[in-house]
């Protein structure tokens, strides 16, 4: 039941405070306005001016108080809503059941689950969710991780009975499950149970058998049954995940990933998934000596390969994402992730990652309170001594420009970061060189950023427009020059002059100091874009394999 109201204090909704709010007195409009009228009591030109007689269609100015405390003057407390029904003061898990959908109604809605710890609300098909910037536990249940691998099993299958409902009633139904005679909460592993489940039973539509009478008794008896499931036609399912910045979508996708790579993983030992349990082909039990080693065998390929499209999300994170004023984990690229399912066993065969737009100016610069890169910082913060001697990295952070100079972006999760980004680097086939490579040319960025340049002096003592590299950076490119096996003459001669071609022949003109400190963040950007090119072209060979 809803709380107890009073006439002196009913809760209203403004399409304009989009919160609760008690009115808390009207201002009086006639007191204003005679006011205001005493200081001008003729026009412009001396024209008395006349009075202004109340009508019923003039505003009611009111002052109200937001359920958060504050204090506003509204304009007209005629426009605020009522809120009447139970709904109105619970929160409803479905917006599309609120008797009034409007923006205003549906942020109440939203921010009433908000503070009872359900941050999944649902619209239909669609779900929204809320970030909490804290851990989750199920409401009501302390302790109980709301991602659990028992929370997974739990909605397997739940929306089996309601998958091709898109629309209407079947959709509201889709998005309130019972399961046990408990009706399961919004969940994200909802949208991914959704998705699986019809991906798998678009196969199951298109392999039902023609009516006798709408085909030629020979022809079906001359079809091969095999031949019809491979020639069945699958309805390929998508998850899309949008918001601002901070709203965890990178979060969801992790999510989304885990469940579909548990389940399917369950499905292998008989306890779930798509096709109610594991089934080797017949060509993996005829290379085996025996059904069970055929069995085993898939299974830990299988098993290891749903290992490496988890591992995928830890690497993309450390070389795609950075703290902003908004998110302390925010994507700077976008992705699009693709999961390839058996649809004779629902488990998972493969996966490709397709990436864009990588924020490269955020590698040579950050506003005040933004950081680079995660891998810099875990570098610094996870590699012991001597590694960091090794890369010419023994200054610290506050020591290399693409860094702001500055020591106190640290996260106490860096160093835990950087082990976890070395095992999935393990996880996607990277030896031992390998990583020191991919390390090496980490460091490599931040030596290039140190390097500065200098306009040439004459003999005279006077300066002219074009640049040097200054005698103390000659150590930064050395260093960089190693790190990436390249001649410090060509790279020094790219930075300092440009090619020009005029008339057949090639002419070296010489830059300023601002067009070769371009240059030099270009050749940054250039080697760290190609760096995480190359990180998505691993991910995805591994996952093919």
């Amino acid at each position: 039941a809803p709380p107890k109201r009073t006439s002196a204090g009913v809760l209203f909704s403004s399409k304009h405070l989009f919160m609760p709010c008690t009115v808390v007195k009207d201002i009086d409009s006639a007191a204003s306005a005679s006011t205001s009228s005493a200081s001008s009591a003729a026009s412009g030109d001396g024209t008395p001016k006349k009075d202004h007689k109340p009508s019923s269609d003039d505003p009611v100015p009111a002052l109200v108080k937001t359920s958060d405390g504050q204090l506003h003057k509204i304009s007209d407390r005629r426009k605020l809503t009522p809120l009447t029904s139970p709904e109105d003061y619970l929160g409803i898990p479905d917006v599309l059941h609120l008797p009034n959908v409007t923006e205003a109604s549906l942020l109440h809605a939203l921010r009433l689950r908000y503070h009872l710890d359900e941050i999944y609300t649902s619209a239909g098909p669609i779900l929204m969710s809320v970030n909490p910037y804290k851990p989750m536990t199920v409401p009501g249940t302390p302790g109980e991780d709301l991602y659990s691998e028992e929370r997974m099993m739990m909605y397997r299958g739940s929306t089996a009975n309601f998958v091709g409902a898109t629309s209407g009633n079947g959709a509201l139904a889709a998005m309130a499950v019972a399961a046990g005679g408990k009706t399961l909460p919004c969940h994200l592993f909802q949208v991914a149970d959704r998705a699986y489940t019809s991906l798998l039973s678009s196969v199951v539509a298109e392999e039902v058998e023609p009516h006798l009478e709408e085909e030629d008794p020979m022809v079906i008896m001359e079809k091969d049954h095999e031949q019809k499931r491979r020639n069945h036609v699958v309805r390929n399912q998508s998850v899309i995940i949008s918001g601002e910045s901070g709203a965890g979508k990178t979060e969801a996708t992790k999510k989304i990933m885990q469940y579909l790579a548990r389940i399917t993983a369950k499905g292998k030992d008989g306890a779930g998934g798509g096709g109610g349990g594991r089934r080797a082909s017949a060509k993996e039990k005829a290379e085996a000596s025996s059904p069970d080693d055929a069995d085993d065998a898939f299974r830990a390929n299988a098993t290891s390969l749903e290992d490496r499209v988890l591992s995928s999300n830890p690497l993309l994170e450390s070389f795609g994402n950075a703290r902003t004023l908004k998110n302390d984990n925010s994507s700077r690229f976008g992705k699009f992730i693709k999961i390839s399912f058996n649809t004779d066993t629902g488990t998972i065969v493969g996966a490709s990652i397709s990436n864009y737009l990588l924020e490269k100016t955020r590698i040579t610069t950050q506003i005040e309170g933004e950081r680079n890169y995660h891998i810099f910082y875990q570098l610094f913060s996870g590699a012991d001594e001597q590694v960091l001697e090794k890369f010419g990295l023994e200054g610290g952070i506050a020591s290399f420009r693409y860094l702001g100079n500055r020591a106190t972006l640290k996260s106490r999760r860096d160093a835990s970061a950087f082990v976890e980004t070395m095992a999935c680097l393990d996880q996607i086939g990277v030896s031992e060189e390998g990583k020191n490579e991919v390390l090496g040319i980490i460091a490599a960025v931040l030596h290039l950023g140190n390097i500065d340049f200098e306009l040439v002096k004459t003999e005279g003592g006077n300066s002219n427009e074009n640049a040097r590299m200054t005698d103390s950076s000659a150590e930064s490119l050395r260093m960089a020059c190693f790190l990436l096996g390249l001649e410090e003459s060509k790279v020094s001669e790219a930075m300092l002059t440009k090619l020009l071609t005029i008339g057949g022949k090639t002419i070296h003109k010489p830059q300023d100091v601002a067009q070769a400190s371009d240059k030099r963040d270009a050749f940054a950007k250039l080697v760290y874009s190609s760096l995480f090119l190359w990180m998505v072209n691993k991910i995805n060979a591994t996952l093919s394999e």
